[in-house]
């Protein structure tokens, strides 16, 4: 939930402590998208508020201008903490502002209908030591979730995986192998590799999304949504089949067949058969404990 102000700049006194800084903020803006939210247990544990998250308004060093039909107004960076009192209607928060250098503390107690306009002007100034000392618990125990951690070696075998990324067909099943063995077993030494494959820091068992990455960049493997429609999950099995085998498979448009409600697993499932028959070959699904489909193709 933003605050939102009618100009820029502080409203209040400024603030500033060990914990309740500017600093905190270039700490979690390096982080971007990839911060962890403290547990239900750590958050209760520490006597600390049921919420917290933060609206860093990324890649961009001003207050977010937003326009609407009740005026223009600013949404600075903040991190807010506090409690839902009822879910999409009622909240409590407490908010730590970037102004500039400075830092505020801002209160907004919403139990209305949610309008811009009605938002701004009114949050109050943060005095209370107890709240104050609450928020900073809060935070802190946010601190903690996102200390940077080591990441751990985790012992794979070379030889398996240069077999495996053979059996996929990889051209540079070698030199893939090697990548992915020193990312497994020297995780905290691979500054090329975060380069090469665009990734913000290693952490354990990295080496798994690496693979992954580096798979479909070779047309060796794929994944698609788990709502995607057919003719999505046709495209994204064809790219790693021969180029004629398109023409053999079931008839992706077949409306009848392939309703918009049609789950991929049916479509490769429809696909295995002919796949097996015509060229030997099998789609081997890659359990990832989420919420899509990664295949392959393998002989």
């Amino acid at each position: 939930m933003s605050i939102y102000y009618a100009a820029k700049g502080l409203r209040g006194k400024p603030y500033h402590s060990d914990i309740i800084n500017k600093d905190l903020f270039a700490f979690f803006q390096k982080r971007a998208s990839n911060y962890y939210f403290p547990s239900d247990e750590a958050l209760r544990a520490a006597d600390a508020f049921s919420k917290c998250d933060m609206d860093l308004i990324r890649y961009t060093d001003a207050d977010y201008e937003y326009v609407c039909e009740q005026g223009t107004f600013y949404i600075p960076k903040n991190i807010y903490v506090g409690e839902i009192l009822e879910p999409g209607k009622v909240f409590d928060y407490y908010y730590v502002v970037l102004c500039g250098d400075e830092v505020e503390l801002r209160h907004l107690y919403r139990d209305r209908p949610w309008r811009h306009d009605l938002l701004v002007g009114q949050d109050t100034e943060v005095t209370d030591p107890a709240v104050i000392a609450k928020i900073e618990r809060t935070l802190k125990v946010f601190l903690e979730a996102n200390a940077p951690r080591i990441p751990e070696p985790v012992r794979v075998s070379r030889e398996a995986l240069l077999r495996f990324l053979t059996l996929l067909g990889v051209a540079d099943a070698e030199e893939l192998a090697e990548k992915i063995h020193t990312a497994a077993t020297q995780p905290a030494q691979c500054d090329e590799l975060l380069e090469e494959f665009d990734m913000d820091e290693a952490y354990t068992g990295w080496h798994l999304d690496l693979m992954q990455l580096a798979l479909r960049d070779r047309n060796r493997l794929d994944w698609v949504d788990w709502k995607e429609a057919p003719a999505e999950v046709f495209a994204s099995l064809c790219c790693l089949l021969p180029p004629e085998a398109k023409e053999h498979l079931p008839p992706w448009d077949d409306e009848e067949a392939y309703s918009e409600y049609v789950y991929p697993d049916k479509v490769l499932l429809d696909c295995s058969p002919v796949l097996h028959d015509r060229y030997g070959l099998t789609i081997l699904l890659w359990d990832m404990d989420s919420d899509e489909y990664v295949f392959m193709v393998v002989p």
